[in-house]
């Protein structure tokens, strides 16, 4: 049986903090798991974060795939071959980082999470788990709420999550992500069917 799966209290162990054993027991438990497919990246900004290679994750380094916003270190390479660091500023737009020879930048608190979109702990479906770091964590579990219709376009991360999710809730199928982004097109177009069968008030 698969880990990426819903759990049931009086079936399956969880923890004392309501998550399945899997989401953090195995070889690989489910959130290790997610990151791994992930690239050990958050699938929002493109923040690169490891465990174990990255410190406390106050600060960790950016490269030519971050897309974040907020606060970063500059550092810069002196002549002597040392850093001077700690130029904080504020990327005010979601914006590639520069990055390159003889300039580093750091973002601050971007540890890799894992959100569950759905909210649900014993979810661990694939669609339903995210690898995001921090700062998109908090931006996102405001804000997406997998039930809620949706009329506009999803943005580009999201749209394999929701397209599983469609497939789950609209037609009864747990499909792979592969399947899910061979057959985006026609899975999102489920929320716009849904849309045009509500009732007028």
């Amino acid at each position: 049986m698969s880990a990426l799966r819903v759990y049931v209290s009086g079936v399956d162990e969880f923890d004392r903090d309501g998550y399945p054993l899997a989401w953090s027991v195995g070889d690989p438990a489910v959130k290790d798991l997610v990151r791994e497919q992930a690239g050990h990246r958050c699938v929002r900004c493109g923040h690169l974060y490891r465990k174990g290679q990255h410190g406390s994750g106050e600060w960790s380094p950016c490269d030519k795939r971050c897309t974040h916003r907020g606060p970063v270190r500059l550092s810069y390479r002196a002549e002597d071959g040392s850093w001077v660091e700690n130029l904080e500023h504020t990327l005010a737009t979601e914006a590639a980082v520069v990055v390159g020879y003889g300039k580093r930048v750091e973002a601050r608190y971007r540890i890799l999470t894992v959100h569950h979109l759905n909210g649900d702990k014993a979810d661990l479906r694939w669609w339903n788990l995210a690898a995001l770091c921090q700062r998109c964590h908090l931006e996102i579990q405001g804000r997406v709420v997998m039930d809620r219709v949706w009329p506009h376009e999803h943005s580009p991360w999201f749209r394999p999550y929701v397209a599983g999710y469609y497939a789950s809730r609209y037609l009864g199928e747990e499909i792979s992500r592969e399947e899910a982004v061979a057959r985006m097109d026609e899975l999102l177009a489920l929320e716009v069917r849904q849309l045009s069968l509500e009732p007028t008030r």
